[in-house]
């Protein structure tokens, strides 16, 4: 692609998180873009699934001015109790709203960049990349959904001598995923279940084209490192580690990066008014139950706080 052409490309990134240590080797700016083409129920970002920005409203942060009613154009702004929400159904996501409220209750999530915008915040942190063996992580939602904005940022990265970092869920044709493949100098892959009418269940789809790519990067000999979100009742039985462990090891592998479920994102979903997850996080006693599972199926389960440790 020629620079003019990359100058033009633009894409909506949600977050740009410095100084991450479970993304990747080192320290890390991991940038977030918007759009994924799973839903799954557990997620820990649920801003990430559109693939356009959108109102949060934070209610418990409202001082109750009422600045947001009086300048909504959609008459979107609802009050609760002295404090201020919005009807999603009137809602039109234009973020009038937000440059009036005087304590940040009300943000947009998704912002329009350019990859020289992105560049210019990850540039910021190069001296740690450096010292660090880090880099930058491209995750979401899921980074393929951004086209050709998303694959023209790692080669900005890469022309800069960053290490990167490709996080996917794997969804997606074989085409893009070997473009991934070519622009990622690690792959951290998502593997949900291996169940395809599960899958299906807790994350929309089902997981032909997930298994089809995971095939291709294990067979490719690209730097790999396998994650599993680890939800409780969902995808840590007996049956489903085993099925993972059956494939792994058709390929020489014996390692999972596990990532227990958490409630961080509740916060999320109330301020865009969206029911809350059925999950529940592990106890110590849970947890350790079922990492045991891993080690009965010839796996090691690698806690996130190990990953990438030292």
């Amino acid at each position: 692609m020629n620079p003019d052409a990359t100058d033009r490309l633009r894409g909506i990134v949600y977050n740009i998180q410095r100084m991450s240590t479970e993304d990747g080797p080192g320290l890390r700016s991991t940038v977030f873009l918007k759009g994924c083409p799973l839903r799954c129920l557990w997620c820990s970002n649920p801003e990430s699934q559109s693939f356009q920005p959108q109102l949060m409203v934070f209610q418990n942060m409202c001082s109750g001015c009422g600045r947001c009613a009086e300048v909504c154009p959609h008459a979107a702004v609802t009050e609760e109790n002295g404090r201020y929400n919005r009807d999603v159904n009137l809602c039109r996501d234009c973020g009038i709203c937000v440059s009036v409220c005087p304590t940040g209750a009300r943000a947009i999530s998704g912002t329009e960049m350019s990859v020289e915008d992105v560049m210019r915040v990850v540039r910021k942190d190069e001296l740690f990349y450096r010292n660090s063996g880090g880099g930058v992580t491209f995750g979401g939602g899921e980074p393929v959904c951004g086209g050709e904005f998303f694959f023209a940022l790692p080669t900005a990265c890469r022309k800069e001598g960053y290490h990167v970092c490709v996080d996917t869920c794997g969804c997606c044709p074989i085409e893009q995923f070997r473009r991934i493949q070519g622009a990622a100098d690690l792959l951290l892959f998502d593997c949900k279940h291996m169940d395809p009418e599960a899958h299906r269940r807790l994350t929309g789809r089902d997981n032909s084209l997930v298994l089809d790519n995971l095939r291709e990067a294990l067979n490719s000999g690209v730097p790999l490192r396998i994650r599993m979100p680890l939800i409780p009742g969902a995808n840590d039985s007996e049956e489903n580690i085993a099925a993972l462990a059956a494939l792994l090891r058709a390929f020489d592998r014996d390692e999972v990066d596990v990532l227990p479920y958490h409630a961080f994102g509740s916060s999320k979903y109330v301020a865009l008014r969206r029911a809350l997850p059925s999950f529940h996080s592990y106890g110590p006693g849970e947890l350790e139950e079922v990492l045991a599972g891993f080690a009965r199926h010839g796996l090691k389960a690698v806690l996130p706080a190990e990953a990438f440790s030292a």
